[in-house]
């Protein structure tokens, strides 16, 4: 009789093999999420072309969560999957719960965040903007800290379960799973706190995919519009409202007036009465449109912008009211004006930064719904066999992947993060020799 009895052990090693080579995926996932998020850390912290700006700000929290991630909480998962139904330590099992709960709601908070800021960036760029300061501390307080007391009640609840499973030999094996403690699963609490974080999953995924709906259309309005780029004059003015993200650096209300005053000071300079505008002063008046604008690295220094851009429309204006240029001289000192591009990010081109944050946005929004979905047959775990056990616990933990994607979301659409990377050693060993000597 005793033969046919499977010991705790035994049934544990059973489906530790079958998960075997999920276990090997998620070791891979660690070693390149320390890796890539620590060559993210050190490039947005060391790299110059990051400095003053809300990207590198996002960046820097999403790749401290990723990395606290795949060092800690992959591991445990590792570890809790060679011994899933013989799991004694409480200390670790609550440890793991409050880890799980708190990289979610941070990584969930802090996309939401970006989003907000590209919405506004897009969208509502005559509005005040949110300053890197004022990122910083809203990525501090919301992924930091309200995420770690949001998870302090999962992990209280969260504890060693004793239950029964049927074993290879149709008896009973009693086994000790990290999951809910009985005495709060049929709890209220624990059913406002579960249905706290869907809510919170769901309107956070609602609230992106409607934002950026808004940011696709309001792209898809200026597709193909001239962007105006201001990056050779650009500066690190941290107090100011508008950044290169934005549709149009200047203010419509101000541009108009400026250039009114503009067309005044010309005609009185010149001492020519019942001069008509130019065209190119009329073009820029009329067409209170904001074009798209390149996506920068760095904060604009808009004043000088501003000064220069209406020092280049007053030359424009000498010229055309000094003597009869062709329309096609007028159209080619309008594209001179306008159409200053230091660099090769073209018309149609889709801004990069935006592209980063929805791609890491859906890759977050359709695992964690992959999550939810497949939570609702967690407490059924203890009937599957350990094949169907395996490709469970594979696609209920692929939200994992987030951990490691973002590196390599940013290598293949930001050229500076690549160059950056192939420059980390050096300056790594420059930096150390400078402070050796």
């Amino acid at each position: 009789m005793d033969s046919l009895e499977e010991t705790q052990d035994e049934l544990s090693s059973r489906y530790a093999s079958a998960m075997l080579p999920i276990t090997i995926i998620l070791g891979l996932f660690a070693v390149v999420g320390v890796i890539g998020n620590i060559a993210v850390l050190v490039v947005f912290t060391l790299g110059r072309a990051y400095r003053h700006n809300n990207f590198r700000t996002f960046v820097i929290c999403l790749g401290i969560i990723d990395l606290l991630t795949s060092a800690f909480l992959i591991p445990a998962e590792m570890a809790k999957q060679r011994s899933y139904f013989s799991f004694g330590s409480i200390v670790m099992c609550k440890t793991k719960c409050l880890f799980n709960v708190w990289a979610a709601c941070a990584a969930a908070l802090s996309l939401l965040i970006v989003c907000v800021d590209r919405y506004r960036k897009v969208c509502q760029p005559f509005k005040r903007q949110i300053t890197p300061v004022l990122a910083t501390r809203m990525c501090v307080f919301l992924s930091f800290f309200l995420s770690v007391v949001l998870s302090i009640p999962g992990a209280v609840m969260c504890g060693i379960k004793e239950t029964n499973m049927t074993n290879v030999y149709e008896t009973n094996t009693t086994v000790y799973i990290c999951a809910t403690e009985e005495r709060f699963e049929k709890h209220i609490l624990r059913y406002i706190y579960k249905y706290t974080f869907i809510i919170l999953l769901m309107g956070m995924s609602i609230s992106c995919v409607v934002m950026y709906i808004c940011i696709g259309c309001q792209i898809r309005k200026h597709w193909g519009s001239t962007p105006v780029s201001f990056r050779k004059d650009s500066g690190k003015d941290l107090n100011s409202d508008y950044s290169s993200d934005t549709f149009g650096n200047v203010k419509i209300g101000d541009k108009t007036g400026q250039l009114k005053r503009t067309e005044s000071n010309v005609s009185q300079s010149t001492n020519v009465s019942n001069v008509s505008p130019s065209p190119i002063v009329k073009h820029a008046i009329e067409n209170s449109r904001p074009a798209l604008v390149k996506q920068g690295s760095v904060e604009v220094d808009h004043e000088k912008a501003k000064k220069k851009l209406i020092k280049q429309i007053s030359t424009a204006s000498f010229s055309s009211v000094g003597g009869g240029r062709r329309k096609s001289d007028d159209a080619s000192a309008r594209r001179r004006t306008f159409s200053r591009q230091p660099s090769s990010f073209g018309i149609r081109r889709f801004p990069y930064k935006t592209l980063i944050w929805f791609i890491l946005t859906l890759v977050f929004i359709i695992t964690y719904l992959l999550y939810l979905v497949l939570s609702l047959k967690v407490p059924q775990l203890i009937e599957m066999g350990p094949k169907s056990f395996s490709t469970f616990v594979g696609f209920y933990r692929l939200y994992f992947i987030n951990n490691i994607i973002n590196p390599i979301v940013y290598a293949l659409l930001d050229k500076k993060f690549r160059d950056a990377c192939k420059n980390i050693v050096p300056r790594l060993k420059a930096r150390f020799s400078d402070c050796r000597a």
